[in-house]
């Protein structure tokens, strides 16, 4: 696999946030020609079709099983799974800021204009999405990629007593997780699924 391929590919990018990462660089790419270092971005169009067909098979699999999405642990699903994704990606992406940089793109402000459009558009069918309007969201975000990097740096100097400097941060890394599965959080989902919840357009 190409680099940029494999730089594009996080471990964990479900078709939504994709989608948007897809469509925001190939819109950057048309109004910057000059910056689309790789053939493959010539196809980049098509390729962001597709995945938002599949987002688009994702939400019609998840109206037909409405159970899934129901009640408490329906909401603690939809917590877990935004999040989870948001964090892997925002991490996996600071990780290779050197690409998007090669893209003439800020991977700061990248990835987080994907977030919150993949947000707005996973809260038309979620009955819960984080708030990313929350003031201590994107702090807590960076301060993630701020302990990542702590952890890199201590495994890159390694030494006997490189695993005992990794404790705090670990440490310091699951208070921040915390914070955020305890942040707040905004109600959502679809009228179709849950008539008491005002639909998300």
């Amino acid at each position: 696999m190409p680099d940029c391929a494999r730089a594009l590919t996080p471990s964990c990018s479900p078709p939504l946030s994709s989608y948007w990462r897809y469509i925001s660089i190939y819109r950057h790419l048309q109004r910057n020609p000059e910056n689309q270092l790789y053939p493959l971005f010539e196809y980049f169009e098509n390729w962001c079709q597709d995945e938002n067909r599949h987002g688009d098979f994702f939400a019609a699999i998840l109206k037909a099983r409405p159970e899934l999405l129901a009640g408490t642990q329906g909401r603690l699903w939809a917590r877990f799974f935004c999040l989870s994704v948001y964090v892997t990606m925002y991490l996996n992406d600071h990780s290779r800021s050197a690409f998007y940089e090669l893209l003439g793109l800020d991977t700061t402000q990248f990835n987080r204009h994907v977030i919150i459009e993949t947000n707005k558009t996973t809260a038309r069918i979620f009955p819960e999405v984080p708030d990313t309007d929350d003031p201590a969201f994107w702090p807590r975000m960076d301060k993630l990629v701020g302990l990542s990097r702590e952890l890199s740096a201590v495994s890159a100097e390694g030494g006997a007593l490189a695993g005992l400097r990794k404790v705090p941060i670990f440490a310091s890394f699951a208070a921040v997780l915390l914070s955020l599965w305890f942040g707040r959080m905004q109600r959502a989902g679809s009228a179709d699924l849950d008539p008491s919840v005002a639909p998300v357009y």
